[in-house]
């Protein structure tokens, strides 16, 4: 009987002790962490076929932001030409470079004016356009402030091998947030 008083004694001590929070003050929420260092890009659109389009390659990381331009199911591609707007204030351009789609082609991409980008990508020499889908070009970017911005196409035009201009060629460009 001893144990039996001695185990009810320690119950009610402890509740007694446990729980009232003291004071009838809640709890206030935590302090929600900053938000992560990085770059998202958002697409303007799902491609259809014989488009190109902005998309963020598997190099992107926290303060570089790899823009490829990628093509969707066309054919005898053999060179682009386009203007790109960019938001100037969250990114600067460090280089361009060919992509597979290119193969072994080259890539131009010069500043005309703050944010805006005038590029050229073509294959070299007597050889086929490429058909299919994949990456044309990439523009490689650094975060230089946090921000969102769009990225915009004008005087765009994809080339066959002939020379020709691709009629029905969708451009698909979109929108980027830098968080610092």
């Amino acid at each position: 009987m001893r144990t039996s008083v001695l185990l009810l004694a320690a119950t009610l001590l402890l509740t007694a002790c446990g729980g009232g929070g003291g004071g009838g003050s809640t709890p206030s929420e935590p302090t929600p962490p900053p938000p992560t260092a990085g770059i998202v890009l958002t697409p303007q659109g799902t491609p259809g076929a014989n488009s190109l389009y902005l998309a963020s390659g598997a190099a992107t990381t926290t303060t570089t932001l790899v823009l490829e331009l990628r093509a969707n199911q066309v054919t005898d591609l053999y060179g682009v030409a386009f203007d790109l707007t960019y938001p100037a204030t969250q990114l600067q351009l460090v280089r361009a470079t060919a992509g597979p789609l290119l193969s072994n082609g080259a890539v131009q991409a010069v500043a005309s004016t703050p944010g805006t980008l005038i590029v050229g990508g073509t294959h070299l020499g007597a050889t086929p356009g490429a058909n299919g889908s994949g990456v044309v070009l990439t523009l490689e970017f650094t975060a230089v402030a946090a921000g969102s911005g769009s990225f915009a196409f004008a005087r765009n035009s994809a080339l066959d091998s002939n020379g020709t201009t691709i009629s029905g060629m969708t451009w698909l460009a979109g929108s980027v947030t830098v968080t610092k």
